[in-house]
């Protein structure tokens, strides 16, 4: 049976609570860097965006790349975080194809955000965090495919850069004095404005694409 991101991404999350039951208890300290690297997945929201004067439905598929942050303690419970990962990609569905590509698009969504460690100081081998921030996603390498060519009056498409707040939770479980292993989610608020590129060579503004992702993320830690 295949599990979806969610699922996948609790399981994960209990799983390595689990491990942190009979981990060391290490603590973050103010003045430590944390850097986090594994694999990230983008999974945008489910329903779909009327663009056009609501002739198209459109939503963004999934997609899977390397993901990374580094973090700064500024307190002994308080961190702030910076999130990147390799580019994503995404084909553009049409709920009116059944949910076919027309096209695709290239993203980046670095995403700043400031965490707070409930359980610092006290003796767990786990280190849950919650934080909220700001995230900044560019757009490029948009194109409508042939299908898209055909069933629009357009020749191209692009997106306009996002920026939209941003909210983490996570946990963390110490290996040793300085590695350990996590899960991390991230919502994201991002709307892109949408224009299309008719054949004369005129744009017109289609709307805008809601894609508010989730990110769910397992990573190796080392804190220094």
């Amino acid at each position: 049976m295949k599990l979806n991101p969610i699922r996948q991404s609790l399981i994960a999350a209990l799983s390595i609570s689990v491990i942190g039951a009979a981990a060391p208890a290490v603590a973050y300290d103010k003045g430590d860097t944390i850097v986090r690297g594994g694999i990230a997945s983008v999974v945008p929201g489910g329903s779909y965006s009327s663009v056009a004067g609501g002739k198209f439905n459109l939503r963004a598929d999934s997609d899977i790349q390397a993901g990374a942050s580094i973090s700064y303690m500024m307190t002994d419970s308080m961190s702030v975080n910076l999130l990147a990962a390799t580019p994503f990609e995404h084909d553009i569905e049409a709920s009116a194809l059944g949910g076919s590509s027309i096209g695709s698009t290239k993203h980046l969504p670095p995403t700043v955000t400031v965490s707070w460690f409930p359980l610092a100081g006290q003796d767990f081998g786990f280190k849950p965090y919650i934080g909220a921030g700001v995230n900044y996603t560019t757009f490029w390498d948009e194109k409508l495919n042939s299908t898209g060519k055909n069933v629009t009056p357009a020749k191209d498409l692009s997106l306009d850069d996002s920026v939209g707040l941003a909210a983490q939770i996570g946990v963390d479980v110490p290996l040793g004095e300085n590695w350990s292993v996590g899960a991390a989610a991230y919502y994201a608020d991002i709307d892109s404005d949408l224009e299309l590129t008719l054949a004369n060579g005129d744009t017109l503004d289609a709307g805008t694409v809601e894609i508010d992702p989730m990110i769910y993320r397992l990573h190796v830690g080392y804190s220094f």
